[in-house]
């Protein structure tokens, strides 16, 4: 086909007198094969043309794609030390009323059982002075 191709160009760019030997027929087929060979290079070229609109689209819609990941990873990345944050302030929060409830609990039971134990000790020597001026009396 490279030999066809060149000798169309040939006949294309020589006038049809610098050839006598072709004669008619085959000169109109080597100008027809030309003109499928013109055909057949400009279809590539507008494909050629089509293929780089949709490249250059392509590479546009890459970009934006880049661009939009690049800002939900930093929104991501904001919303995660955000929501680490809540989250260790709703913990502090939990340990200091579990803190305080605890406190709550001693000291209430401290008022409970350290006036007993005063009341105890003290009871014990009322009971000693009791027992023995109870007989006696």
């Amino acid at each position: 086909m490279s030999t066809v191709s060149l000798l169309s160009l040939l006949f294309l760019l020589v006038p049809q007198y610098c050839f006598p030997w072709l004669a008619g027929k085959e000169l109109e087929q080597c100008q027809r094969q030309a003109d499928e060979v013109t055909e057949i290079m400009l279809n590539n070229f507008d494909k050629v043309l089509e293929r780089d609109g949709k490249l250059s689209e392509l590479e546009q819609r890459s970009d934006q794609l880049l661009n939009m990941s690049s800002a939900f990873s930093k929104t991501t990345k904001t919303l995660a030390q955000k929501k680490r944050w809540e989250n260790i302030r709703w913990r502090i929060c939990l340990g200091l009323v579990v803190g305080g409830g605890l406190l709550i609990i001693l000291i209430v039971l401290l008022v409970i059982f350290l006036p007993q134990r005063s009341e105890g000790s003290s009871g014990p020597q009322a009971q000693d002075s009791g027992a023995a001026s109870g007989p006696g009396d």
